[in-house]
Parts: C-alpha cells; sequence; structure tokens
C-alpha cells in the first residue's frame, strides 16, 4: 500500500456557506479525527487530494501534515460525499490509524482473462465489485484478482473462491456471490412484412371459413325449430 504525503489546512470557520466558499474556490472541507481524539476540521486543495488517492483503488497511507505544524499524522481516507450530479467531491472525512495495528478498508475485485463460457457466446456478469479486508494498514492489496479462464456458461464464483494476500483477511460473508458467466440471450427475430401480410390472410380466412359454419349451424337449427310444431 503507497503512502503520500498530504498537507491540509485547519479550518476555523465551520457551516454550509464556508463550505461552499471553499469548494468554489478547489478546496475540500474535511475532518480529521482518531482514537481518545476531537474532530479537527480542515481543507485540502482538491486537485492535490485526487492525485495522491488516484490508484490503488483510493487505499492510501496518507501522512498528514497540518500547515504551520511539523508533525505527521498516518491516516486514511475513510469516508467522502460525492455531489450525485458531477461526482465532485463534497466532503472528506480523514481517520488516523497505527501502522501496528489491522484496520478494515474496502478492495477492488478485478476478473482477469476471458472466461471459456464466453467464447462459446455466454455473458460473464460480475455483481460484486469490492470486498471488505482486514489486516495492517501496510498489507492492503490494491485489489484481488481472480482468473476466470476456466469458467463454463453457468459457472460462478463466490467470496470464499477469492484469494487474498497473505496476511489479508476477507471479512465478508463467504457465500456472497461474486459473479457467473450465464447463457445468451436469444433474441427472437421480427417478421417480415411478408410473414405479416400472409399471417393476417390466414386469419382473415379462417375467420370467414367461421363465419360460414356458424350461419350454416344456425340455418339448421332454424329448420329444425320450425319443423317441430308440425310434428305429432
Amino acid at each position: 500500500m503507497k503512502t503520500i504525503d498530504l498537507q491540509v489546512k485547519e479550518r476555523r470557520s465551520k457551516g454550509s456557506a464556508e463550505a461552499r466558499r471553499l469548494r468554489r474556490a478547489g478546496v475540500i472541507p474535511g475532518v480529521f479525527y482518531g482514537s481518545g481524539k476531537d474532530a479537527i476540521p480542515l481543507a485540502v486543495e482538491a486537485a492535490v487530494l485526487k492525485k495522491a488517492v488516484a490508484g490503488e483503488g483510493g487505499n492510501v497511507i496518507l501522512n498528514l501534515s497540518f500547515e504551520g505544524k511539523d508533525k505527521t499524522y498516518p491516516a486514511i481516507l475513510k469516508d467522502h460525499q460525492s455531489d450525485p450530479l458531477d461526482r465532485g467531491l463534497l466532503h472528506v472525512d480523514f481517520m488516523e490509524i497505527r501502522m501496528d495495528k489491522p484496520i478494515e478498508a474496502s478492495v477492488h475485485i478485478e476478473l482477469t482473462g476471458t472466461a471459456a463460457g464466453v467464447n462459446e457466446g455466454g455473458v460473464m456478469d460480475q455483481t460484486l465489485r469490492e470486498v471488505r479486508v482486514r489486516c495492517l494498514p501496510a498489507d492492503i492489496p490494491a485489489g484481488i484478482t481472480f482468473t476466470v479462464d476456466e469458467m463454463e456458461i453457468g459457472d460462478s464464483i463466490k467470496v470464499s473462491d477469492l484469494a487474498p494476500p497473505a496476511d489479508v483477511e476477507i471479512i465478508d460473508e463467504q457465500e456472497i456471490a461474486v459473479a457467473s458467466v450465464i447463457p445468451p440471450t436469444i433474441l427472437k427475430e421480427e417478421p417480415t412484412e411478408a410473414e405479416l401480410e400472409e399471417a393476417l390472410e390466414e386469419g382473415e380466412e379462417a375467420g370467414a371459413a367461421e363465419g360460414e359454419e356458424g350461419a350454416e349451424e344456425a340455418e339448421g337449427k332454424a329448420g329444425s325449430e320450425a319443423a317441430e310444431p308440425g310434428q305429432g
């Protein structure tokens, strides 16, 4: 897991108006907290933060340094809020960590290769994109890979099939589905214009025949009823 230096600035002003002002200036408001510490409001340059956490699935150790202070704090980006429209960062939470104490983190699942079932026309359907792991901060992997080459149509993999690096524990439920190779969807061909006309003609002929049969039955019934009074 990469370690990156990141300088932040302690915020003195709070409130939504101040947060909007910071964002317009290209600065993201946030907080820094740790065990036994009060949360410290801070601000960080949006471009600098984006560059720091790019790649590695966002899992990086950040050596936070506050402007005007010499001490640094090992931390991770614990949480963030994004704009639902442009996905821009609105707020970030940094959590102090200890390098000798395990932590939990989300790690991307990367499927590699091409499944045999896909070569036969199937479709790879990945329903789980990341898993939660527990390990020392320095051991958090950029991702967990699984080679799908031998998967046939109808095959599936679960969390229990993933192989994390040594000293990394997956803490999600082992039976959760990760991906499967599903059969191809067979699309029904649209009928041609000639086929539609033929079906229409057949329907009209069938309707006419039924009409004639109905008329004959009605005539026969009427004749039978007319003959009844003369009987006996």
